[in-house]
């Protein structure tokens, strides 16, 4: 039951990014692939921020590009 619990939120959490991107979309988006570490799986942290930090490293010239755009 919980899952199924989580399984709708996360649903609609996903809904509600898509239509606020849509409305106002952000310059740079940082999507780490984050899909097989479920919603309370926090003994995985060090998994997340490593995917994370891949997710910058892949995104540094569109920052840095959106970087020289701001100053």
């Amino acid at each position: 039951m919980f899952g199924v619990m989580v399984a709708a939120l996360n649903i609609i959490q996903d809904r509600l990014s898509r239509s606020r991107l849509a409305g106002d979309p952000p310059d740079i988006t940082l999507a780490p692939r984050l899909g097989d570490i479920g919603l309370l799986e926090f003994d995985r942290a060090a998994d997340a921020i490593a995917e994370a930090e891949a997710a910058v490293e892949a995104s540094k010239p569109a920052l840095y590009d959106a970087l020289a755009v701001l100053g």
